[in-house]
């Protein structure tokens, strides 16, 4: 009987593991464009690698697209299970956990992506950038609402200005109602450069100045319930993001700077 009993008690535990890896994980990414990694319909990089990495692991992913802010704050709750697209920061790291290595440093072949932040100034500001030193900065810096960015210039004594999108903060500087901006991505420099609204009166500079690994971060809340299924996730994700296909497929996707 007491053999029947332990069976029996295997079997539940065993039943009771398969239903929690099968339960639907909740990840939010940011719901304005960071092409071409993330976009507010459904598609981009960023999410194309998760969906192989899903179908890799026989996984179950919602991917939901929120303001940034609010993804915070709800992987912070335990609203949601993780985000994606997240730079690391100490501030994150008090509710939500990165990929790591046995050491506790972070495991940046982890990193879905990396990024760069850009310095961009109106056409002839005294604004300069030389990849160090910022000068010259007498107006608050427009920044995207709750990027890294932010809390990294108001910790160097800036004052910051946000806005949700790239084109409300180039259109500020179009505009002459701000003279500097740092934003991310790729999609900024191409904006800037190519848009007719703000090509003659918007400078982006060369020099990035802040180069940035972007991750799918997990809530705490979630992640002490299964370590071991984010970490295989993470690990999935260093997988998928360096086989022939897919960096075939990041090769051909065409950014215009």
């Amino acid at each position: 009987m007491k053999l029947v009993g332990s069976l029996l008690l295997a079997l539940l535990f065993s039943h009771a593991s398969n239903l929690q890896a099968q339960t639907t994980l909740k990840f939010c990414f940011e719901d304005v464009p960071q092409s071409p990694w993330t976009m507010p319909d459904g598609t981009g990089l960023n999410i194309e690698l998760l969906r192989r990495v899903e179908e890799r692991l026989g996984e179950r992913f919602e991917l939901i697209a929120k303001p940034w802010k609010r993804c915070q704050e709800e992987v912070r709750t335990g609203v949601i299970d993780g985000y994606f697209g997240a730079g690391l920061s100490e501030d994150r790291r008090k509710f939500s956990v990165y990929p790591s290595l046995s050491d506790g440093t972070t495991d940046s072949e982890a990193a879905l992506n990396t990024d760069q932040t850009r310095v961009f100034t109106r056409s002839q500001s005294a604004i300069t950038w030389d990849g160090k030193s910022l000068q010259h900065v007498k107006q608050a810096i427009v920044v995207q609402r709750g990027y890294l960015v932010g809390s990294i210039l108001e910790k160097k004594g800036y004052t910051i200005r946000e806005v949700k999108t790239l084109e409300d903060a180039l259109r500020l500087l179009a505009s002459g109602e701000a003279e500097v901006a740092i934003l991310q991505g790729m999609e900024a420099v191409h904006l800037s450069k190519q848009d007719t609204r703000f090509k003659d009166s918007v400078v982006s500079h060369s020099l990035p100045y802040l180069n940035l690994q972007l991750y799918l971060a997990i809530s705490q809340h979630t992640f002490k319930r299964d370590p071991k299924r984010f970490q295989s996730i993470w690990n999935g994700i260093k997988t998928i993001r360096n086989t022939a296909s897919y960096q075939q497929l990041v090769e051909t996707t065409t950014i215009r700077e």
